[in-house]
């Protein structure tokens, strides 16, 4: 190895010394050696250049060789030359000094030629070898550094979009809010994209988040950041938390899904609905996301939504509701009421409505318009459903004992679109009817029409075996829905209902009587009866009557009521029937 370009420093108070060295170590080829000695210059010659080899006499004037030392340690630290120490002393305290200093080697004077250059060449193969090990070591780093810091930029990047994944985006929120400059968040949910899943493959649904993507971030200015939150959820993060421009980005936002996308030659339908939140200052950022999610609109006619307190109340009495209803029944917090039907005609009642009521301990009555979607949207519904047909087939046989159940009284139960998925549905059914010995007559069922279109093919099955077994059903709120001939042509339904929302307005709105005789119609014309919710006037019976319509049921007879006040009404109506029966055949009995 050839050190002869090496720069040496060779450092002695005798000039004749420092003639010596230069001329030894000029003789065998060292191109770059300079001579000093007064070592007060020392430390300025360093500065301007620094040796690979420091050549240091001990025993000097101004500065002996350990204050040299020093003086280039507290400068330099770590890149402080090698030293040869050039000495006439021997002692051992001068070498255990200079060894504690980092003295790599020593000459003696009277100098050895050989020795001296062996010394020298040693050191500086020592030195050259820590050198390629250091640049080594500094190599290595620089290539963990730059790995780390792919990692953790991979850690930080959604793969599918290269946009900031929830990670990254947590990042960005924490960095904000250190700033204390307050910050806004869009929480974007997409929907149809588990449509385009199912219809098209994961392949083309990446696809289209990463062309979504890139359409969004060219929405955006750079002081906004966009990433992905979950499959199908976007964060944007602005550095704004000014209430009145939030709603205008999510407009602008919500502008890129305006029109189809257009992903590998397939237009793929998409919405969005946004949610808003912003806080000043420093903030909570797992919390300004909560909230931002909490906004969310679940309105299909509402898209953008901002944050607020009363919303956080309803929506956390939502949350509260839907855990509570989990448990209800275990804690007899559910009951069923009874709803009378009666034909029009002769106002017989021939049956009722089994209605689920749920009476919190600390909120009471809590409607069923309220509870009942968050149980179908939670799955809870499955669990309720079979408590509800547990407990009307309970309540039917008690009746049929009691003699209250003439031959063609039955118990409508309410079925829910999971239900009837399940497919084991109808046989629980009749094994339940087998279990409590209960005929089939005594039991009907009604079905949604949006129950039966999530899966026509599959409600098909379920209804053919339970119509089979002369269990009657019933499309409830018939009108509301699809109403297509198509299904009703193939489904083994009995009865159609028509919904209170044309029942209400059946005296004022020429378009809801018009409806309401084309319901009874084409019931009719399929064989089946018409049963009318809702009524509340003796005029709107009369109508329904005139239509053709069979049964009704509503207010003006009566609410729904516990089975045992239930009971009591039949009993009372009854009587009061027959009453007017006779007047009406008898006359008028005098006053």
């Amino acid at each position: 190895m050839n050190f002869i370009q090496k720069h040496l420093l060779v450092v002695d108070d005798n000039p004749v010394n420092v003639e010596l060295m230069l001329d030894l170590l000029d003789d065998h080829g060292f191109e770059n050696v300079t001579g000093l000695s007064d070592p007060r210059q020392v430390l300025a010659h360093c500065e301007r250049q620094l040796p690979a080899l420091i050549l240091l006499d001990i025993r000097m004037p101004h500065l002996d060789g350990y204050m040299v030392i020093e003086q280039l340690q507290q400068r330099f630290c770590s890149q402080t030359p090698p030293v040869i120490v050039l000495t006439a002393q021997i002692d051992h305290s001068t070498r255990r000094r200079a060894l504690e200093m980092g003295v790599r080697d020593f000459l003696t004077k009277p100098f050895q030629h050989d020795e001296v250059l062996q010394r020298i060449r040693n050191t500086l193969r020592i030195e050259n070898r820590y050198h390629e090990r250091d640049q080594q070591a500094e190599t290595l780093e620089h290539i963990v550094a730059k790995r780390t810091q792919a990692l953790d930029e991979q850690t930080r990047t959604d793969p599918i979009t290269e946009l900031p994944n929830r990670h990254g985006l947590n990042r960005k929120l924490n960095e904000i809010r250190l700033a204390n400059t307050g910050a806004g968040v869009l929480f974007l949910a997409l929907d149809g994209y588990d449509d385009v899943i199912r219809l098209h493959g994961y392949p083309i649904a990446e696809k289209l988040l990463h062309h979504l993507g890139k359409r969004l971030q060219e929405t955006l200015d750079k002081r906004h950041v966009l990433g992905i939150w979950g499959g199908s959820e976007l964060l944007v993060i602005s550095p704004s938390s000014i209430q009145g421009e939030l709603p205008a980005l999510a407009a602008q936002l919500l502008s890129c899904f305006d029109h189809d996308q257009e992903v590998e030659g397939f237009l793929l339908p998409l919405g969005a609905r946004i949610g808003i939140s912003a806080a000043e200052g420093i903030f909570d950022s797992e919390r300004l996301v909560q909230m931002a999610a909490l906004s969310l609109p679940n309105s299909p006619h509402i898209r953008v939504q901002c944050h607020s307190e009363n919303l956080e109340a309803r929506q956390r009495r939502h949350l509260h509701l839907q855990q509570a209803i989990r448990h209800a029944a275990e804690r007899n917090e559910l009951s069923l009421v009874f709803q009378p039907k009666l034909t029009l005609n002769s106002k017989r009642v021939i049956g009722a409505e089994a209605l689920l009521r749920w009476e919190h301990p600390e909120l009471g009555q809590i409607s069923p318009g309220v509870f009942i979607p968050l149980t179908e949207a939670s799955g809870d519904i499955l669990a309720i459903g079979n408590w509800v047909l547990e407990n009307a087939m309970s309540q039917a046989v008690a009746w049929r004992r009691d003699g209250v159940l003439d031959g063609e009284f039955n118990i409508a139960v309410n079925v829910a679109a999971r239900q009837l998925s399940r497919k084991d549905f109808a046989d629980q059914v009749l094994q339940r009817l087998e279990r409590y010995r209960l005929p089939a007559r005594f039991i009907s069922l009604e079905v949604t029409e949006s129950g039966l279109m999530s899966d026509i093919n599959h409600a098909r099955q379920q209804l053919a075996k339970l119509a089979e077994a002369g269990i009657a059903v019933a499309i409830d709120d018939f009108g509301t829905g699809h109403s297509s001939l198509a299904y009703l042509k193939t489904l083994p339904v009995s009865t159609l209902k028509i919904d209170r929302a044309f029942v209400m307005d059946l005296e004022k709105s020429p378009a809801d009587r018009r409806l309401a005789e084309v319901i009874t119609q084409l019931a009719h014309g399929y064989n089946c009866e018409v049963v009318a919710e809702g009524i509340e006037e003796d005029a709107q019976a009369d109508l329904l009557l005139g239509m053709g319509c069979e049964i009704g049921q509503g207010f003006l007879y009566s609410r729904p009521l516990p089975a045992e006040e239930f009971v009591a009404w039949c009993d009372t109506w009854q009587a009061e029937r027959i009453i007017s029966v006779t007047e009406s055949l008898d006359g008028p009995r005098p006053a």
